[in-house]
């Protein structure tokens, strides 16, 4: 087992690599295999965490955000997270990734207090009749300007599109697809109002003036469409990231997350 608490003590590890020069404070980041990889994106703080490695070849990429990361991240045996740029975090994200799946959200989110978010239970569920496992693991798929509220539960295969906006408690089911554009609450969480969008302004330190002035909004900017040639293959991209060594998943990374600025992107 390797263990750093210091990033000027990264050289110690010897079967494992962190790229970039996080800030951590009381974190730990802790690998139990081999070939693993964290990424980091210049200036991002790392507080409060725990980052563990449980298997081989898993990659985890945090992109830049003023918001320090605040994380319980449990990844297992080949697995990918990917966690894009300018997202607003509260404290603390809890995301657990394993049975060799992924979970990829994108830029310029808002992720509530108590986020949590899984690609397999913890147990294998079987039928009675059959024998056959009935709960396989699945990625988590969350798209860009989302707005996942207060203590929402992301369960394993679930896709969130572009501009989605998940209420407070709200309980994302297995396997659930969440179009772009729409507001969800409850358990599971259900469409309760289409064609919606939000911004990022904070309302709490708004005068009465600034109030008046938020009444309308006039661009298109986060409404989100999906296009053809634009839009991802979340299947797919989940088929071909398993297929990749570590090395080869940030290449991939790189190409389709970092550089990739098409709009429509996470749109579902």
């Amino acid at each position: 087992m390797e263990s750093i608490k210091d990033i000027k003590n990264r050289d110690d590890l010897r079967d494992n690599e962190i790229i970039g020069n996080p800030k951590l404070s009381n974190t730990t980041i802790a690998f139990t295999g081999k070939n693993n990889i964290l990424v980091c994106e210049d200036n991002i703080n790392i507080v409060n965490s725990s980052i563990r490695f449980h298997g081989n070849d898993s990659v985890v990429y945090l992109g830049y955000t003023k918001s320090n990361y605040a994380l319980d991240l449990n990844v297992f045996q080949n697995c990918t997270v990917f966690i894009g740029k300018d997202n607003k975090l509260s404290p603390t994200l809890h995301i657990n990734v394993q049975e060799h799946q992924n979970f990829i959200m994108g830029d310029d989110c808002i992720v509530g207090s108590n986020f949590n978010a899984r690609t397999a239970d913890a147990h294998i569920v079987y039928d009675m009749n059959t024998k056959k496992r009935i709960n396989h693991s699945a990625s988590v798929f969350i798209g860009d300007h989302v707005w996942l509220a207060h203590q929402v539960y992301v369960e394993m295969g679930a896709r969130i599109g572009s501009g989605s906006i998940i209420n407070n408690n709200s309980h994302v089911y297995k396997n659930s697809i969440l179009k772009s554009n729409k507001l969800y609450s409850g358990n599971p969480a259900t469409v309760v109002r289409d064609n919606v969008f939000f911004t990022k302004e904070y309302t709490g330190n708004f005068t009465e003036e600034e109030t008046l002035n938020y009444d309308d909004y006039n661009s298109r900017i986060f409404m989100f469409d999906v296009v053809g040639g634009e839009s991802l293959d979340t299947a797919k991209i989940n088929e071909l990231i398993l297929n990749l060594d570590p090395e080869k998943k940030i290449e991939f990374m790189e190409k389709l997350f970092i550089r990739n600025k098409l709009h429509n992107r996470f749109s579902v």
